[in-house]
């Protein structure tokens, strides 16, 4: 893109060093220094992708130096689940939830989800069957969050995500992805898959509905990553908005594999004001499956995923499994893309 690169890390462990026109050794928290630099930089655009983490120290340089972002305050009111289920509740094409903000009150919602209010990656989330259950999944939930507990009516349904790209107020839906997911008690995602096998007339209302929500939470600039449930009858219910894209190599990787479009330059051309509406399609198919004791039936699968034409990538840290209890404590994955969806039944 003919673009100058600078990043920000810690020295340690800066695995993308080498691939920026300029780099400083900086902690991305420290962003009084970042600003100072980025104005003698005269830089246009900051941009980040797929990190829980730099979403806020995005917003805050982008407000600080006028570019194109979140802002931080609109950030801050997506990432706490309560406000985003509040406003989910009276979007057109969303079914409401029983929810509540915990607040000490007896419960009276089960079976019910327990979540931290602002937490990623399946964190502090538990299903909650009945009372007796229900102090150990809040004490869970608690010390994954500095922001409160979110207590919600549990919904049965498939799990996908929408991976949208926003610039100015318009919302384009990139993609919609299918999700494994190990179900109660901790919803762990097992794997990801490219483009969804949704029916038509489902995916029509997703990509109909999920603009509205980001309308309604006032979301203006970048990638946004929204989680949701399918009901049975074709109902669609919000799980979560993160405003950057999906980890997992699901906007880095999958995307662009299964579309005809770049997604992380899509980002990039947000964050520069050079934007251009995608015409996306569907053009293949993409996705990953992750190892741990909650896949361990396939284990001989993995070993014997090497060399296979549709095999884009493969880290498996140990075959000797163990329960994850969020997305962040699986053992391993392998990614792939092919002219269909790679089942473990072919391998």
């Amino acid at each position: 893109m003919q673009i100058e690169t600078i990043g920000f890390a810690w020295e340690k462990g800066a695995t993308c060093k080498h691939l920026f026109d300029k780099f400083y050794p900086i902690s991305i928290y420290d962003t009084d220094k970042i600003i100072d630099i980025c104005k003698k930089e005269r830089i246009d655009g900051v941009v980040s992708n797929a990190s829980e983490k730099t979403v806020d120290v995005v917003a805050t340089v982008t407000d600080a130096l006028g570019l194109r972002g979140g802002p931080l305050s609109t950030i801050k009111k997506i990432k706490d689940k309560t406000y985003t289920r509040q406003i989910s509740n009276s979007v057109e094409g969303f079914t409401p939830i029983p929810f509540y903000k915990y607040d000490g009150r007896k419960n009276d919602i089960y079976p019910c989800v327990i979540k931290p209010c602002t937490a990623a990656a399946k964190r502090g989330v538990s299903f909650v069957h009945d009372e007796q259950e229900f102090e150990k999944a809040l004490a869970y939930a608690q010390a994954e969050s500095k922001n409160g507990v979110t207590i919600e009516a549990y919904i049965e349904g498939a799990e996908v995500s929408v991976e949208s790209i926003s610039f100015d107020g318009k919302h384009y839906v990139i993609q919609i992805t299918d999700k494994d997911n190990s179900g109660a008690p901790h919803f762990v995602e097992l794997g990801h898959h490219q483009p969804s096998a949704l029916p038509e007339n489902i995916q029509k209302k997703i990509r109909t509905a999920v603009p509205k929500l980001l309308d309604a939470v006032k979301f203006q600039n970048g990638a946004t990553h929204i989680e949701l449930k399918i009901g049975k009858h074709g109902e669609i219910y919000l799980i979560e908005i993160n405003p950057r894209g999906g980890g997992d190599g699901i906007s880095n990787i999958l995307v662009e594999r299964s579309t005809n479009c770049d997604y992380v330059k899509k980002m990039i051309e947000v964050a520069l004001g050079i934007f251009t509406p995608p015409d996306v399609h569907n053009t293949g198919y993409a996705g990953v499956y992750f190892l741990c004791k909650q896949t361990c039936e396939y284990v001989e699968k993995f070993k014997a995923v090497n060399s296979q034409t549709w095999l884009l990538s493969k880290d498996v840290k140990t075959y000797e499994v163990s329960e994850a209890t969020g997305n962040q404590d699986r053992n391993g994955y392998f990614i792939y893309s092919a002219d269909h969806k790679i089942t473990m039944n072919e391998i």
